[in-house]
């Protein structure tokens, strides 16, 4: 019986910590996409540049970005199925809003972006309406989530992190919408900096919550 209970325990523990492997493989495809394609800005272009259509390295970037997609989804779904029931109800519809948010993501493998000067396609524009659904279910999950642990005394911590996080998605996330629709430069750096607090707090998120996995 406590052999089944330990292994009960280990495999919740290894399905949380699937976010943290998802983070790596997503930094991984920006690293290597960077690499790959000699004349990319990491500063100037977004990252969405490295799977667009005719981009140089577009399907072995796609494919990372695809194990990237399903590791994090994987992470959203037991996410919000074990935590759920210990936690405040926010929990649960931040649990929602995270699980929506990559499942709308895995789309951008059928929607690539137009590269700058390239003729507008059905799909680049796609691109754009995927990434405006996006936004909201970005915004809201670490803030709801946030705020379903803050009521809870021994993660009140955690909640608030995910709720500073939120708010600077927030912001970060206004101010890529406001870069990218006046063309002005270092739109790259701010969009990292969008996204790579998605990224910090999902890392953060997974490694916090596998460790008291009950």
């Amino acid at each position: 019986m406590q052999a089944l209970i330990f292994m009960k325990l280990s495999f919740k523990a290894i399905l949380l910590k699937t976010g943290m492997p998802a983070v790596m493989v997503y930094i991984f495809h920006v690293l290597l996409g960077g690499f790959l394609w000699k004349d990319y800005s990491h500063l100037q272009q977004p990252i969405s540049d490295l799977t667009s259509s005719g981009a140089p390295n577009r399907d072995l970037l796609l494919f990372i970005t695809n194990i990237y997609g399903i590791l994090a989804l994987i992470f959203a779904l037991s996410f919000t199925l074990i935590e759920s029931r210990k936690n405040h109800r926010l929990v649960f519809w931040g649990g929602i809003s995270f699980i929506l948010m990559h499942i709308v993501s895995l789309s951008y493998g059928f929607f690539p972006q137009d590269l700058p000067g390239a003729e507008t396609t059905f799909e680049g524009t796609m691109h754009l309406f995927v990434t405006a659904l996006i936004v909201p279910f970005t915004i809201l999950s670490p803030l709801l989530i946030g705020l379903g642990f803050w009521k809870n005394k021994e993660i009140r911590t955690l909640g608030i992190f995910s709720v500073v996080c939120g708010v600077l998605i927030f912001i970060l996330g206004g101010l890529s919408g406001l870069f990218y629709a006046n063309h002005l430069a270092y739109f790259g750096l701010v969009e990292r900096l969008n996204i790579g607090t998605l990224q910090i707090w999902t890392f953060i998120l997974s490694y916090r919550v596998s460790k008291t996995a009950q």
